[in-house]
Parts: structure tokens; sequence; C-alpha cells
């Protein structure tokens, strides 16, 4: 293929995401923030200390992330690559931003920093693009399965539709996701790109178990086991992989947090994976 032609179905796929992100932004707020259900004390036992860090974690800026994506933009000619790459990132801070509404509501503080956090920005500190935005998409995966828990953790009508808001966010991130690291990988060998991928689901593997170390909680009151968390994970993460190894497919073929999301469930056009 052509650098042009390249360049041309980079340039198309990026501009499928900005409309995909704008439309997204229209409808974000369409919450039940009149819900005045309270938490009861043990479930607030089981979900504050974790919606705190999720609620951290969420809110990351991005800079190295947005300055790396503007150097891949010069280099391939993508010039819309670094406004997508933002648009993911406010969706992200968005539901930094929901979750921090929510615990204001009950009266959850916010913490400023954590242990977790601390490592994953350090992780991706060293990374270059690629490595940062699988560092990014593990934290994605995995908060499929953990939304899904804390959603099912306790009463609150407006926790739940945090949930379903955020389900049907990630599932177009993971799609996005999919898309970026399949241009970023597509002029490696076979045999780097399955090296890159079985280290990458390894690193999925130890998330996942620090994850349920420190959100145990959540997960149990939703009555979720380690292995529910691990199965679900390993499950998005072969989507995941499938897609991003897989040039060209369509969205529909892509199975990315379908079977969490509840009916009715919108999911970007199919040209958005190419």
């Amino acid at each position: 293929m052509s650098t042009k032609k390249r360049s041309n179905e980079s340039l198309a796929t990026s501009r499928v995401w900005l409309e995909h992100f704008e439309t997204n932004r229209l409808t974000a707020e369409d919450l039940p923030w009149d819900d005045g259900y309270l938490l009861t004390p043990s479930e607030r036992r089981a979900i504050e200390r974790s919606v705190q860090q999720f609620q951290l974690g969420e809110g990351a800026q991005g800079r190295r992330l947005l300055a790396r994506g503007q150097a891949q933009a010069r280099a391939t000619g993508d010039i819309l690559f670094p406004e997508a790459l933002t648009l993911l990132i406010r969706e992200e801070q968005r539901h930094s931003s929901q979750l921090l509404r929510f615990m204001r509501l009950q009266g959850i503080p916010a913490v400023e920093k954590h242990w977790v956090d601390s490592v994953f920005r350090w992780v991706r500190v060293l990374a270059g693009l690629e490595l940062e935005l699988r560092v990014l998409v593990t934290a994605e995966i995995i908060a499929v399965p953990y939304y899904c828990a804390l959603g099912g953790a306790t009463r609150s009508a407006l926790l739940r539709s945090l949930r379903k808001r955020i389900l049907e966010d990630e599932a177009g991130h993971l799609q996005f996701q999919a898309s970026m690291l399949s241009r970023l990988e597509s002029r490696r060998s076979q045999f780097l790109r399955r090296l890159l991928w079985q280290a990458h689901r390894w690193f999925l593997v130890g998330t996942c178990c620090v994850v349920w170390i420190e959100h145990r909680s959540v997960f149990a009151a939703a009555g979720r086991l380690f292995r529910d968390l691990l199965r679900d994970a390993i499950s998005e993460f072969s989507g995941l992989e499938r897609a991003a190894r897989s040039r060209g497919a369509k969205a529909k073929q892509i199975d990315l947090t379908n079977r969490f999301l509840p009916a009715g469930t919108t999911r970007p056009e199919e040209g958005a994976s190419q």
C-alpha cells in the first residue's frame, strides 16, 4: 500500500472517530442526577475506597500521550488523529467528573493520589506511543468487568445509569484502541506482533491481580469472584487482539464489551475500526 493511500485511510478513520466522540458528547449528561437514593452503610463500605481510586485514575490529563499523538500525526499525515485522541481523553475525564459528582452526592471525599495510579502513570512515562496506548487500553479492558460489578454492588439508580453510560463509552474506546494499535503494529513482523500481544496478555493478568486485591469488596458485593474478573478481562482482551490483527474488520464483527451492554446500546459506525 502506498504511503499516500495509507495516510488517506488513517485520516478517514480518524474522521469517523471524531464524529463518534462528538455525538457522545451531546448526550453525556443525560443521567438521573436527581436520584435521591443514599447508599446504605454496607454499600458504602463496599464501594467507597474503590470508587475513590477509579475516579482518580479516570481523570488523567494525557498531556504526554497527546504529544506523542501529535508526533505520530506529523509522521503519517493524519492531522485528525490528535483531535480524536483528545476527545478520547476528554471522555475518560468526563467519567472522572461524573464519578466525582456521584461521590459528592453521597458524601464520599475524593483522593489526590494512590499508589496504583502512580505506578500506571510511571509506566506510561517510560513508554512510547504504542506502549502507552497498551497501558491505557489495559485499564479500559479491566474497567468493563469493574463497572459491571460496581453497578450491581448497590441499589443506586444513578450509579447503575453511570455504569451503563461508561460501558457504552468503553465499547467505543476499545474499538478506537484496536484501530490505533492495528496501524502502529502494521509494519512489524508477524513474530514480533505475536510476542508483543503475549507480553500484553501477561501484563493484563498481573493487573487483574492488583485490581482484585484493591477492589475485591466491590466484586464481592456484586457476587463476583476473581475468576469472573479474569475471565471477562481476558475475553475483552482477546476481542481487542482479534480486531487489531484483522485489518479492515468491520465494527459489527468485533466482540468488545457487547455481552455487558444493556439493550439499546449504540456503537460506532462500521467504518470506525478499519
